[in-house]
């Protein structure tokens, strides 16, 4: 039984080795190869990675626009809605960098 395991593990290394996609130089068009190559790299497609930064924007505008509301709750004299509006910039700056972070492991060349 022991014998059989490595003869085992030589033939299911060559079967995954053979099953990888290797692209013809005239097969398909660079762009297209640049995708395949970057998607066996773990990379995002440039469409989500857009996405992803235009939401790590989006929510860095809003966390700026609640800490402005923070600014003017604290000028008022009103602190319960100063933390308030505190705690939600500081989420909204927190998903901001989360989806920053996203976007550089998956998205970078």
């Amino acid at each position: 039984m022991h014998k059989k395991i490595p003869l085992l593990l030589l033939l299911s290394t060559s079967l995954v080795i053979s099953a990888d996609h290797h692209v013809m130089k005239g097969d398909q068009s660079k762009k297209e190869t640049k995708k395949i190559e970057m998607e066996k790299r773990g990379m995002w497609k440039p469409e989500d990675c857009k996405k992803i930064s235009q939401t790590s924007g989006a929510y860095l505008y809003f966390s700026g626009e609640a800490f402005k509301k923070r600014s003017a709750h604290e000028k008022d004299g009103n602190k319960a809605l100063a933390d308030e509006a505190f705690a939600e910039a500081r989420a909204l700056a927190e998903l901001a960098a989360n989806f920053a972070k996203n976007f550089e492991a998956y998205c970078k060349r």
